[in-house]
């Protein structure tokens, strides 16, 4: 099993309910769709950067 690290975040409250409810109309936790959501953005910005630099290639 891959190890897992773990984040604490701070957010604002507003931010916090939005969370909860998406979470509760997708039947998972906060903390899943959290996770979700992060490698999510992870993962497109890698993605940006590799095709950033694929084009800055003579």
């Amino acid at each position: 099993m891959a190890s897992r690290g773990r984040v604490t975040a701070y957010l604002p409250e507003e931010i916090q309910k939005a969370l909860e409810e998406w979470a509760e109309e997708e039947s998972r936790s906060v903390s899943s769709l959290a996770t979700y959501l992060l490698t999510k953005s992870v993962r497109e910005r890698q993605e940006l950067k590799k095709d950033k630099s694929e084009s800055d290639r003579p």
